[in-house]
């Protein structure tokens, strides 16, 4: 039988080949993505043919990649070319994460006439193509041979725990020394580059770092002539950087004549996210060195990475100025040279506030960075270290000079700001900076305090009319009240955070009616830095000052509720107490009343058992805030009392106003009630008054038993004092009531 023969082009036989089924699919996906489609080609990164189908001719592929030289880590981007008239090929590369090749996915399209762009169509098909090429991406990296990919992975695990080695002590405040020259450092010898460089435009950071061994490479070893490198490279690295997210990667730059040798570059962006590019990191090499390879890609990526993270923490994204986690890493360790450790100044841009209103933001940041150019030579020491804190605050670190000449530096400063031109011509305002000074503090955290004292003279220097300098004085009182104050502040803080409070519990006893039963009051106390146990009253004194109490607050009660909570059936059935005194800065909060209602709420505390408390003056003068609170927190069954009952002058006004439940007779009144006439008759006054409203009285810092014997002929309810012991632990306490309770429980069943 005679068979007939077509004319019609044959296929080469290695389309879709017998072990890969999949291209088949990839081949029709691709025509469903692409317009006038009439081939398809997969090679492996060994150029290993993978599946073509249609009339793609796989050597036009080959000779297209031989033109290209996509071997090793060089720069890879999709590519169109006409290899035959009105059909055009675009060649796309698929990488791995460390830039080494591990395919090819090429496209053929009939078009009559090519595109005025031929890069930026290839882009589009790539973009076009991205799903596909996602699955193909997937199926290549699956089909690596092992021992490829355990190489692989092993020297990445090595580049990264090298770099996680380098990432810790360049992130630790007291490692000391400058963060990104560390990086830089370190990346530039790993790596065995000449030179390294990091670049951020809009922090105005430049830093570069030139190996020691680079100086002895002839010409390469002129400092001059890397700074030729980088100068004639730098823009051109930007662009790359702002435009590619994929490293650069150039084992042969320059050209015969040049005025720069030939060199290698290896080149990363900076980014704050995907689509925030705030700068570049490049390496450089001699034309002799070795090239750079997929491992230094992908240790190069992680490290632009790292740069951006350690640039974000320790340089200020408008001035390029340091922050103030920066400044400290920075000046860690290097109090000077000189027995004079230096000085900190700290500068407030005056009326920052009006600046804003009258020109707008906008004009108000100019005037930020427009400061912020004044703290540098020649105005400033060549050794002094300059942040900004916050807003329009910035601090100034110069070593080996006293207070003194800091104060001269600072007067500096002041007159050149009232020099600057700021605003429309029909409206200029005016410039001024107020400043402070302070001695350096040698010691652990001395930088830290040195900051808050200079503040502290800023503060000052505000206050006697801004647009001046003061120096930290330790012989001005208010001055040494705020540094005390400061530093209280900062170890109440530093207490939180480590949760070094403690709840105390001062037990109350039954003076009258001995079948009710007693309770207990909260108090609190800190555990130092040494592990004593110290009292807080007088740290919770600044605290009160500085507006710290609702935190402090919030922590007792979320504390003690959920320590209560534990016990909720021993308290329903003993009857027991807890009283807790809230602070005046609380009680005004009305975030502060939502969480204690939500807290209330999540506790289910027996109803009764919660007493709070609130001084006679916080009470007095937001008397309408507090009622409100009042009638919202009974529906949890809580009580309220008064503290310090009887020395104000609101005494009436508050039980009239508010629904108490108990009042506590100031100690005033109770520590001489026995010798003298008038603490007797207040105290019975005061139990009258209290009882004609069935209102229960409680005296505090009752020292014995004589006392305590003739409070309760005055019919006292409750004692609280020394007679009573010492306050102990809140978790000693529930568990001694437990223990109490199961052995009342022993006994009545034993009774039985």
């Amino acid at each position: 039988m005679a068979h007939s023969t077509s004319t019609a082009p044959q296929r080469p036989r290695a389309a879709t080949p017998p072990d890969d089924p999949l291209f088949g699919s990839y081949a029709q996906l691709a025509e469903g993505l692409l317009e006038k489609l009439s081939g398809v080609c997969l090679l492996d990164g060994q150029r290993r043919l993978r599946g073509v189908r249609g009339n793609l001719l796989p050597a036009a592929v080959l000779k297209r990649l031989d033109e290209l030289n996509w071997s090793g880590t060089g720069i890879r981007q999709p590519s169109l070319n006409c290899p035959v008239a009105g059909l055009w090929l675009t060649v796309i590369p698929l990488e791995q994460t460390d830039g080494t090749l591990l395919g090819v996915f090429c496209v053929q399209q009939s078009m009559p006439y090519g595109p005025d762009q031929l890069n930026r169509h290839a882009e589009k098909v790539a973009q076009r193509l991205k799903p596909l090429l996602d699955c193909i991406h997937r199926e290549l990296a699956a089909a690596l041979p092992a021992r490829e990919r355990i190489q692989t992975l092993t020297e990445q695990t090595a580049e990264l725990e090298w770099l996680f080695q380098v990432s810790n002590p360049v992130k630790d405040r007291s490692h000391g020394g400058h963060p990104v020259e560390d990086l830089l450092r370190a990346a530039t010898q790993r790596l065995g580059c000449a030179m390294g460089v990091i670049e951020i435009p809009e922090k105005r950071i430049r830093v570069q770092h030139v190996a020691e061994a680079a100086l002895q490479d002839g010409v390469w070893g002129r400092r001059e002539t890397l700074n030729a490198v980088w100068q004639q490279t730098r823009q051109s690295l930007l662009n790359w950087a702002q435009r590619q997210e994929q490293p650069l990667v150039v084992n042969s730059a320059g050209r015969n004549g040049d005025k720069i040798p030939r060199c290698k570059i290896i080149s990363v962006r900076v980014a704050r996210d995907a689509k925030r590019i705030i700068g570049y990191l490049a390496f450089y090499n001699p034309p002799f060195a070795e090239d750079f390879l997929a491992r230094h890609v992908y240790l190069a990526r992680h490290l632009g990475r790292q740069a951006a993270g350690v640039v974000e923490s320790q340089f200020d994204l408008m001035t390029g100025l340091y922050t103030r986690d920066g400044l400290l890493q920075a000046c860690a360790g290097g109090a000077g040279s000189s027995d004079t450790a230096g000085c900190v100044i700290y500068i407030d841009v005056d009326h920052m506030q009006a600046i804003n209103e009258v020109h707008g933001f906008e004009l108000g940041n100019e005037l930020i960075v427009r400061v912020s150019d004044l703290l540098s030579r020649p105005l400033l020491p060549e050794n002094a270290v300059s942040a900004r804190l916050s807003g329009d605050r910035f601090a100034i670190v110069i070593p080996d000079v006293d207070a003194r000449a800091g104060a001269a530096v600072a007067e500096g400063l002041r007159s050149s700001a009232k020099g600057l031109h700021f605003g429309p011509a029909e409206q200029i305002a005016e410039i001024s900076l107020s400043c402070g000074v302070a001695d350096l503090v040698r010691e652990p955290d001395g930088l830290d305090r040195s900051i808050t004292t200079a503040e502290i003279a800023c503060k000052s220097a505000k206050r006697h009319g801004r647009d001046r300098v003061e120096v930290y004085a330790c012989d001005d009182q208010s001055l040494i009240q705020r540094n005390e104050d400061a530093a209280a502040v900062g170890r109440l803080r530093a207490a939180l955070q480590t949760d070094r409070l403690l709840l105390r519990a001062q037990r109350a006893r039954r003076l009258s009616h001995p079948d009710r039963s007693g309770g207990y009051e909260i108090e609190l106390q800190m555990r130092d830095e040494s592990g004593g146990v110290v009292s807080p009253a007088p740290l919770l004194e600044a605290a009160q000052r500085y507006q710290l109490m609702p935190s402090i607050d919030r922590w007792a009660v979320k504390n003690l509720l959920q320590m209560l909570a534990g016990y909720r059936n021993l308290i329903q059935s003993s009857g027991v107490w807890i009283a807790v005194k809230l602070s005046t800065q609380s009680l005004a909060d009305p975030a502060f009343v939502d969480f204690l209602d939500e807290e209330l709420k999540s506790a289910r505390l027996p109803p009764e058992c919660l007493i709070f408390t609130f001084g006679e003056q916080a009470a007095a003068t937001r008397l309408a805030q507090l009622s409100l609170m009042v009638q919202r927190l009974r529906a949890h069954g809580c009580q309220f009392g008064l503290d310090g009952f009887g020395i104000g002058t609101h005494t009436l006004g508050c039980i009239k106003g508010l629904q108490i439940s108990r009042v506590k007779i100031c100690g005033e009144f109770v520590v001489d009630v026995a010798t003298n006439p008038n603490s007797k008759a207040a105290v019975r006054a005061i139990v009258e008054l209290a009882g004609g409203l069935s209102i229960e009285t409680l005296a505090e810092g009752v020292m014995d038993e004589a006392a305590a014997r003739l409070l309760k002929e005055l019919r006292v309810d409750l004692a609280q004092g020394a007679v009573c012991g010492a306050p102990e632990p809140l978790q000693d306490v529930l568990r001694a009531l437990a223990t109490e309770e199961s052995q009342r429980l022993h006994r009545q069943f034993l009774d039985q």
